[in-house]
């Protein structure tokens, strides 16, 4: 085997080899294009193998031929995917460029393997032996092929110059990625120009594709030492100059390395790299930058005018002996603003809702409370009454009622006006007030009526402190303009479960009681019966 087509099979073994250790890399910027240029690649490399290892004129014609696909696709593939690993992303309508790629390839291709009817692509083709390659063969190009020639060398000095201009401005760390892009993409063009050029051949053949064997050797050493395909360092660089937070890179030296547009926009546009750290003036800054290696707090605001920002501080090189530090600063004015007004907002809406609660609550009382006596009305024993007979269930006591009404309340309106009423109402609100034992509930009913309700007691004591009040109450006559004014109640007295079955039945003997005690005579306190048992006469008729 010749040596030209030993360097071919390793260009194509390496390749596949070197395209199997990517594809384990996952996805990145360019991946599309990354496989077809290491497709063309093998393409032109296998087509070059038979092309050498041939002895027939017309085998190796047809291989030259054949090869042509990957002539023209491989410089395309590669210029779509330095773009793309430049741009950080891939291409805008990426599956459209491929496909005019592969396109282009076939159209050549296909001018090629017809190219005895036209001569386009080689213009004439003679033998050239030599006595160390007899078989090798002479190729006069057609216009065709300067064409293709001229626009390849174009496109790949742009992209050529794109990223000499992306690695002067990569970081020191990632600029190795990029010397080797160029010198894998540089050698065999060198070589290929060298070959068209100068008629320059190694072992006999174009040395283009034999130069192919430097890819897969660079391609393997930057993918396993440089991270390359896992990081896109020029992506990184844009996203850096276009980030809305400043960012200030400072070197071991204390020099400015780094400062985006935004950093810059802070101290008024002013130029930072190059700049020494301490000519800014800042406080931002740590005050031990060993501190940033012992585990501190690397978070804290700084202001600067009337601007407020939060500083973040990354650790660039974690080695001590360069120290390079980033601060990341980020304008948290407007936020902090809009943070205060919320809290102003929120103390308004707190105060509002407390308003609300008091207001809600003034009303629940007015619906409920009697603003004469300061009692609760009757609407009290819509929310209390099945509690309070659970409540008698369950402790298996007695829940007692006592209904109140004074005595001769319209003539004591007539005789003395209507303020000596009021007072007498507000005269015996105040004695049963002052009276009630916890859990006990007095109500107004309407008018010169009144109610206590006492959970957990029996009648006869029920029965003792009403007589009491009616003592206390007739002790202290309501003043007047005319005289002191005598005030008397009568008293009706009822109990669930003992006279009542429910606390409706219980209410209604209550007032029974009390109409008796008005028949009675007035100013005494009844007690209902339960039904059949014997009592006086005109009592027992008053309550059937």
């Amino acid at each position: 085997m010749q040596p030209a087509a030993v360097i071919l099979a390793f260009v194509v073994v390496g390749t596949v080899l070197t395209t199997w250790h990517t594809l384990r890399v996952g996805n990145f910027p360019g991946r599309a294009d990354y496989l077809m240029l290491m497709a063309s690649g093998c393409w032109w490399a296998i087509s070059a193998f038979f092309d050498v290892s041939a002895i027939d004129p017309a085998a190796k014609i047809f291989y030259s031929e054949l090869a042509w696909y990957g002539i023209i696709t491989t410089p395309i593939s590669w210029m779509l995917f330095m773009a793309a690993y430049i741009r950080g992303s891939d291409l805008p309508n990426a599956s459209v460029h491929t496909g005019l790629s592969i396109t282009a390839g076939l159209a050549v291709l296909t001018m090629a393997m017809t190219n005895d009817l036209h001569h386009l692509i080689y213009v004439a083709v003679t033998p050239d032996p030599t006595p160390a390659y007899p078989h090798q063969l002479y190729y006069e190009h057609g216009p065709v092929f300067f064409a293709a020639m001229i626009a390849i060398y174009f496109f790949m000095s742009l992209t050529a110059i794109r990223t000499f201009w992306a690695a002067i401005h990569a970081p020191q760390v990632h600029r190795a990625q990029f010397i080797g892009l160029l010198v894998s993409a540089m050698v065999p063009w060198a070589a290929n120009a060298a070959y068209n050029f100068a008629g320059l051949r190694i072992f006999g053949f174009d040395p283009t594709p034999l130069a192919y064997v430097v890819v897969p050797m660079i391609y393997s050493v930057l993918v396993s030492r440089n991270q390359f395909l896992s990081l896109a360092p020029v992506a990184i660089s844009a996203v850096v100059a276009a980030h809305p937070d400043g960012i200030l890179v400072i070197s071991g030296n204390g020099l400015i390395a780094e400062a985006n547009a935004a950093m810059r926009a802070i101290f008024d546009d002013r130029q930072l790299v190059g700049k020494p750290f301490s000519e800014l003036g800042t406080t931002f800054g740590p005050a031990n930058r060993a501190s940033l290696f012992d585990g501190s707090d690397m978070v804290h605001r700084w202001r600067r005018g009337e601007r407020t920002y939060e500083v973040r501080t990354v650790v660039v090189d974690t080695v001590r002996h360069s120290q390079s530090v980033a601060y990341v600063l980020r304008d948290i004015t407007d936020y902090l603003r809009a943070q205060e007004s919320l809290q102003v907002s929120t103390r308004l809406m707190e105060e509002r809702l407390e308003a609300n609660l008091r207001l809600q609550e003034q009303l629940h009382e007015m619906a409920h409370r009697d603003s004469l006596t300061g009692l609760n009305n009757r609407r009290i024993l819509e929310n209390i009454s099945d509690r309070l007979i659970e409540s008698a269930d369950a402790a298996g006591q007695s829940l007692v009622a006592v209904s109140l009404d004074l005595d001769h309340f319209k003539r004591l309106n007539d005789t003395y006006g209507h303020k000596a009423g009021d007072d007498a109402l507000v005269a015996i609100a105040g004695v049963l007030t002052r009276s009630l034992r916890p859990g006990e509930v007095a109500v107004r009913m309407g008018g010169e009526e009144f109610l206590v309700l006492m959970p957990h007691a029996d009648i006869e004591e029920a029965r003792a402190r009403a007589e009491a009040w009616r003592a206390v109450i007739r002790a202290q006559p309501v003043a007047t303009s005319l005289g002191a004014a005598e005030i008397t109640f009568s008293a009706g007295i009822s109990a669930y479960p003992d006279t009542a079955a429910s606390f409706e039945q219980m209410l209604q003997q209550a007032d029974k009681a009390v109409y008796a005690a008005k028949r009675a005579g007035r100013n005494r306190v009844v007690v209902a019966r339960q039904p059949g048992e014997l009592t006086d006469g005109r009592i027992r008729s008053a309550l059937s």
